[in-house]
Formats: C-alpha cells, sequence, structure tokens
C-alpha cells in the first residue's frame, strides 16, 4: 500500500471526517490554494477561521495527515477538492 492510499483509508476511517459536512466551495477554495501556494498557505488560510469550524478542525488534520506522509501538493490538492467523494467511497462499486 502506498502513501496515497493509506492516507485515503485513513480519511475513510476517521470520524471527524464521516461526521463532518465540507462545502464544496470551501473544498475548492483550499485546492486552489494548494495548487497555488503549498500547504503552508493552506494552512494560513484555516487557522483561525471562524466561518465553518468544524469544517476548518477537520481540513488542518487531514493537511497533518498529508504533510506527514510527505504527499505531493498535486496530490494534496485532489485529496481536498475530492474529499466528500473520498468520504463515501466504497470499494468494488
Amino acid at each position: 500500500m502506498d502513501n496515497v492510499d493509506e492516507l485515503i483509508e485513513i480519511i475513510k476511517r476517521d470520524n471527524d471526517v464521516k461526521t463532518t459536512y465540507f462545502s464544496g466551495g470551501l473544498l475548492n477554495d483550499v485546492g486552489e490554494m494548494c495548487t497555488r501556494y503549498g500547504y503552508g498557505s493552506v494552512r494560513l488560510f484555516l487557522v483561525g477561521r471562524k466561518k465553518d469550524e468544524q469544517q476548518t478542525k477537520v481540513l488542518l488534520k487531514i493537511l497533518g495527515l498529508i504533510e506527514e506522509r510527505k504527499i505531493p501538493k498535486e496530490i494534496g490538492t485532489l485529496v481536498f477538492k475530492k474529499l466528500n467523494a473520498i468520504k463515501s467511497f466504497k470499494e468494488g462499486r
């Protein structure tokens, strides 16, 4: 299992991820920021954000998982943009 597969499995099993509604607009904004400026800018964008506080908390958690595994920012962008799909993805369907 490579780092991306492992990351996806961790995300799918995480209770915070499962129970949090993620706005498509916020995920797109985070993905775009990641593409253009990298992970540090994503963290800066999310830290202290009062609106969408639960989403922000979980996205920062996911950012930490991505950075721990040294996932390239192009793949990190996909993870953020496709987070709702990852949450609901079932193998074999």
